[in-house]
């Protein structure tokens, strides 16, 4: 070393702090605690280390407010050409999690070699007493699985367990870990410290042979999927008949995504038919479909895709009026979800949890459409994947005007995929009208865009967009109306500082030397709408946004009166049953009398589409066909009537909707009523309407 120090160590909280100030130079330290899940005490630590780092460099200083941290523009591009070589690989300390993953990882890969207690040390650089609490909390996390380290003087340690159990939890922590910022910098420093594969000759190689037999995946899937096949190479040649067994449909050999696997393992050399098949079926739940393409598996898919698609709109009360066109994207994003279903991979969902919140009413809807369809895979479909679903929909039934007004362009880069693509896209059009918006596109596709741009919008963090030199704005796919009004704030300033982060805190500290201050809240809020400028137009602008996101939606006793509640109803023909269950609503002027000849001329066309569960038909048009306002009605039969000779029908819901979203809480509500037994024993027995309505009252209210 001649002398010289060895260059200051950095742990995760360092790395990820560094990561935020260049994101954002100008920063809180409440910010940074919310952002980090940090104590101020432990940000200010990692501040230090990393100012240690700046100094050895020569560079400035992370400088250190009353309340912020601010980092200079020389420090900044010299933190963004650190953390993009692997100097950094070099002077990072992993975390007891990180450790826990690193022990996994070593078992997995040198699975046929020799590994001691002394492999792990030398790897690690951890006492013994650390490493066995890591090895052992890494075993209590495999036991779920059914997974267990063993150790013998003839083999040392090894992995034992279902490989398919093996394999799961490797796609597991790869999706977990490439859903957050710093997706892969394990991984990479596992093969810097661990193996001499050439990472970039196997990404070259996956990506011309995807390219060559024209499959599709978004850029993050690629990613997960050249990672885990490094990862898995060393144990492709391994027998696996169960897996074989199981899976070996003569559909699944004649697929491009077979020819793919076979084509890209022989670059490997790797000729072992399991390994053909279990990478064909990986491709395939990550692989977008195409519904124009004839694909062997077309028709089993189709079919599911239009059971799916009728169920949604028959529950949802929505018409879609380009039918085919939703029917292609619906059936492009549920191919991949097929097929993990049917090979039990495993899905990682960040926005799960915020789709929940932000689509309550779709979500219980999507979960009630897809009910059906577990009953082929005999087992519960996981709740993120009804939430990908939903988001999915979400973005077919945003439809928002085009704005041609030449002013700031915007280019959205989302690496998520589609339906993640479409919400971000129809967020920011609605919150940003004026600008023109380009994309989405995926992070490599910007180096190729020939269209100059102003700003940068990412779903994804990602350093390299920080180099372009252009304003950077993370943004999540659903945004709180808080995130919209930040955003809007934010772009109009262009990343300049927001004196409502950065100044107010020293403010109220000089004021504080040279007076008493008697209310330190209220001023802190006057100051912060007076630094803010709450009155001008960014404001006004980001409060017109909030009102036009926060449009009325009617909740299920706002769209039904007891006057729409019809029982013990006779009738001589399914027709004549639905002009009766729609006329309280013609009377009420919610509907025209052409509304109702349309659906009945419709289910004449299509056949009973209304028909949502046994008995129980839910008859609805567009609102285009004669909806005046929103509402429904409910009229039970003294006697099923049969639709077109064949469907049975005794429960009516008639449903009046004014456009595809304003309705969806009520028909949620009223999903959860029809999954109760009682409330039809209600329908056949009550005599009086009101009844009825005080019964949906009290049980709206309990849910």
């Amino acid at each position: 070393m001649g002398g010289k120090h060895p260059m200051a160590s950095i742990d995760q909280r360092t790395f990820q702090l560094i990561e935020k100030m260049i994101e954002q130079p100008f920063n809180t330290a409440q910010h940074l605690m919310k952002q980090l899940s940090l104590s101020k005490s432990q940000v200010e630590y990692a501040v230090s280390k990393a100012n240690v780092l700046l100094q050895e460099a020569g560079k400035t200083p992370i400088e250190i407010g009353l309340n912020n941290f601010i980092l200079a523009e020389s420090s900044r591009n010299y933190f963004l050409d650190f953390l993009s070589k692997e100097d950094v690989f070099s002077v990072y300390e992993l975390s007891g999690e990180e450790r826990k993953k690193y022990i996994f990882l070593m078992t997995l890969y040198y699975h046929e070699e020799y590994l001691s207690i002394n492999h792990f040390l030398d790897a690690l650089q951890v006492g013994k007493t650390t490493l066995i609490g890591d090895m052992k909390k890494l075993e209590e996390e495999l036991q779920r699985l059914h997974i267990e380290i063993s150790y013998s003087r003839k083999e040392g340690y090894r992995l034992q367990g279902d490989e398919a159990e093996i394999r799961y939890y490797l796609m597991r922590i790869i999706f977990e870990d490439f859903s957050k910022n710093n997706a892969h910098f394990l991984y990479d420093y596992f093969l810097y410290r661990e193996s001499t594969v050439d990472k970039k000759r196997i990404f070259a190689v996956v990506e011309n042979e995807l390219n060559h037999y024209h499959i599709n995946i978004v850029e993050n899937r690629m990613n997960e999927f050249c990672y885990m096949l490094v990862f898995l190479l060393p144990r492709l040649n391994k027998t696996w008949t169960e897996f074989y067994q199981n899976y070996s449909f003569q559909t699944f050999f004649e697929t491009k995504e077979y020819q793919f696997s076979t084509s890209l393992l022989a670059q490997f050399q790797i000729e072992n038919k399991y390994a053909k098949l279990y990478v064909c079926g990986w491709m395939l739940g990550m692989a977008m479909g195409d519904a124009k393409q004839n694909s062997p598996d077309y028709s089993i898919i189709d079919e599911l895709v239009d059971r799916i698609f009728e169920r949604f709109e028959l529950l949802s009360g929505i018409r879609f009026k380009d039918e085919s066109a939703a029917k292609q994207q619906l059936y492009s994003h549920f191919r991949p979800v097929y097929y993990r279903l049917f090979f039990h991979l495993p899905i990682v969902n960040v926005l799960h949890k915020k789709i929940v919140q932000e689509f309550p009413d779709m979500y219980q809807i999507v979960q009630e459409t897809m009910k059906p369809i577990e009953v082929l895979f005999g087992t519960e479909i996981p709740n993120e994947e009804v939430s990908f679903l939903t988001l999915h929909f979400a973005s077919l039934i945003d439809e928002y005007d085009e704005y041609q007004v030449q002013q700031k362009i915007g280019v959205i880069v989302c690496p998520n995929g589609i339906g993640s693509s479409a919400i971000v896209y129809n967020e920011l059009k609605s919150v940003f009208p004026e600008m023109i918006l380009i994309g989405p596109i995926e992070t490599n596709a910007l180096e190729t865009i020939s269209q100059s741009y102003d700003i940068v919008f990412t779903t994804v963090p990602n350093i390299r967009l920080y180099a372009l030199k252009k304003p950077v704005f993370v943004v999540n796919p659903i945004m709180s109306i808080d995130e919209k009004y930040r955003l809007v704030q934010a772009v109009q300033n262009e990343g300049k500082t927001q004196y409502e982060d950065y100044h107010v805190e020293d403010l109220l500290a000089i004021i504080k030397k040279h007076g008493t201050i008697m209310e330190v809240p209220a001023l802190k809020k006057e100051l912060n709408d007076y630094l803010q400028g709450r009155s001008s137009k960014s404001y006004n602008h980001a409060c017109q946004i909030v009102n036009r996101n926060k449009q009325a939606e009617f909740n299920l006793l706002d769209i039904l009166k007891p006057e729409f509640i019809q029982l013990q109803v006779t009738s001589r023909s399914w027709e004549e049953a639905l002009y009766v269950a729609a006329a309280p609503l013609v009377d009420a002027r919610v509907i025209t009398r052409h509304y109702i000849e349309k659906i009945i001329q419709t289910t004449r066309n299509e056949g009973p589409y209304m028909v949502i569960t046994e008995k129980v038909a839910l008859p609805h048009a567009r609102p285009e066909d004669g909806t005046l306002k929103v509402g429904l009605g409910i009229t039970a039969l003294k006697d099923e009537v049969v639709i077109l000779g064949k469907t049975p029908v005794k429960y009516i819901f008639t449903l009046s909707a004014v456009d595809n979203k304003k309705h969806l809480a009520a028909i949620a509500e009223l999903v959860s009523l029809l999954d109760r037994p009682e409330f039809f024993t209600l329908l056949d027995q009550a005599k009086d309407p009101q009844e009825v309505y005080a019964w949906v009252e009290q049980h709206i209210e309990t849910d």
